[in-house]
């Protein structure tokens, strides 16, 4: 528990504060989540107003809450603080009030439009080659030190509160390491939900074009996820030796990767990777084939050849990023390397799934137009067979993606099969039809090399049928999400059981994943 006005100090004016100051027992945004002695924190959130729920929350035993709506001026009957941005406010309220665990860690932030939740994984495993123990927050899984558990939640950076009691309890597992993802809305001021984290490594994949509808332009949007390489000044302390040293990661290939390293701190470490540019570390010799990849690294700390199980070209990216936090931390070359070797891959993440059909399947989570180039260019190669990609585009999201999603799947697919991912409350037929013009633009002809099938698993099915020996099918979009959103209200999926069943009723049998 903490005095209230101990935690409002951390947001407001002493002088403003006010006059009682009840014992807090949680920092709570939702009204369903709190507990008597809680604070609430109101703010307007897209769908809703967060202030209509303060008398809930208060009948509900809250003592305090802050706002940021002055039409609630003397209207709440227990102590309460107007601030300019309540959701702003959220992020160093919670961290204050689980005493900032991020300062009693190492914690690594990832950011970037693709492959952040593979890097994140992957940066956990080689950090823990050395002896560390870790804890990661990523889009696909949560994990504290030996337990790992589904993140459902549908957000890849949790809300602060989710964030900061994540963080407190890998202290209370005596985690020395927290590996975050770290996504561009939940970097923006808008929502500055990892404020107080203490980040002390900051890596960037790549950035292309995502989610314009929050950011409004693809500047905003570099801007908004250079901000990690900001907060590395958040927190240093001389006195704590493991919060001294701060280290920018970035990677070389992308054309934009300098304004990152420019955002950090004139003290922080500078490293880059690559493949094709000159890089601190850098694939050489790469090979991919739908075993997995090889190549040979070069690095400060020496040089090793590596083998991968994971498939893609991108996945070098994921793991020189990887390679380079845990190598810079002091972990030996040849111990990373090991340990990546092991991985078989990320739920969700170019996950084959194989019944013994006589055609590739492939699930993954690509979604952007990035991510799409990126796929089907290393994808292509690969088969002299057909390519059929099954995907959709999420509704009440970058509309500015649909027909750039559209034309590079015509460009590289030979049948291109438009479906739902997520409409809400958008027509579903409207969607597809955006994306079907990009693919019409590319060449393809509507109901016979693109098919427009809204229902996912009928499109599935639909992909199988058509699919012979030594093609590939990619299931995009889904990748591990547990869920479809039709309206307001998720609907179970999984998309990799989903394939199961369309080849089971193929006549395909027992399953076997990597």
């Amino acid at each position: 528990m903490m005095l209230l006005h101990d935690l409002l100090k951390t947001i407001s004016d002493p002088a403003l504060l006010p006059p009682s100051d009840p014992q807090i027992t949680a920092v709570v945004y939702d009204s369903r989540a709190v507990i008597p002695g809680a604070l609430f924190v109101a703010y307007h959130g897209f769908h809703t107003d967060g202030h209509c729920y303060i008398p809930q929350a208060i009948e509900h035993g809250a003592a305090a809450v802050v706002y940021e709506d002055p039409a609630w001026d003397d209207r709440i009957p227990v102590p309460a603080l107007r601030t300019p941005n309540a959701r702003v406010a959220l992020a160093p309220l919670a961290a204050a009030f689980h005493g900032y665990p991020g300062r009693r860690m190492r914690v690594v932030g990832v950011t970037g439009t693709d492959g952040k939740t593979t890097t994140t994984f992957l940066t956990s495993v080689a950090l823990e080659a050395g002896g560390a123990i870790t804890g990661l927050m990523g889009t696909v899984d949560f994990k504290i030190a030996g337990r790992m558990w589904a993140n459902d939640s549908r957000q890849s950076t949790p809300e602060a509160p989710e964030v900061q009691a994540l963080l407190r309890d890998m202290v209370s597992a005596r985690c020395t390491y927290a590996v975050i993802e770290a996504t561009s809305h939940a970097l923006s001021a808008r929502w500055n939900r990892l404020a107080g984290c203490a980040f002390d490594i900051a890596v960037l994949t790549n950035v292309t074009q995502e989610h314009l509808d929050f950011h409004g332009t693809v500047e905003q949007y570099r801007r908004d996820k250079a901000r990690l390489f900001e907060m590395l000044a958040e927190f240093r302390d001389a006195d704590v030796s493991r919060k001294q040293r701060k280290i920018a990661v970035v990677n070389a290939d992308d054309p934009h990767h300098r304004m990152f390293l420019d955002a950090a701190p004139s003290y922080a470490e500078r490293l880059t990777y690559a493949i094709h540019a000159d890089a601190d570390v850098r694939a050489e010799d790469v090979h991919s084939s739908r075993e997995g990849l090889r190549f040979r690294v070069t690095t400060p700390w020496g040089a090793t050849d590596v083998r991968l199980q994971l498939t893609g070209d991108f996945n070098v990216w994921n793991a020189l990023a990887a390679l380079t936090v845990a190598c810079a931390e002091g972990v030996p070359l040849e111990a990373c390397v090991a340990a990546l070797e092991r991985v078989p891959g990320v739920r969700g993440r170019m996950e084959r799934i194989d019944a013994g059909q006589p055609f590739t399947v492939l699930v993954d989570y690509a979604h952007t137009p990035g991510a799409f180039e990126k796929l089907m260019r290393l994808v292509r190669p690969l088969t002299s067979g057909q390519i059929i990609a099954v995907f959709g585009s999420a509704g009440e999201r970058d509309r500015a993606k649909r027909p750039l999603q559209g034309e590079i799947a015509g460009r590289f697919c030979d049948l291109v099969v438009l479906t739902d991912e997520d409409p809400r409350l958008e027509d579903r037929e409207a969607i597809i039809a955006e994306i079907a013009a990009g693919a019409a633009a590319a060449g393809k002809r509507i109901g016979e090399t693109c098919l427009c099938i809204p229902d996912r698993a009928l499109a599935i099915r639909a992909a199988f049928a058509r699919a012979h020996p030594g093609d590939i099918v990619l299931l995009l979009g889904k990748g591990h999400e547990g869920s479809m959103i039709y309206g307001t209200t998720p609907m179970p999926w999984d998309e990799a059981a989903e394939a199961r069943r369309a080849l089971a009723e193929l006549g395909f049998g027992t399953v076997s994943e990597f």
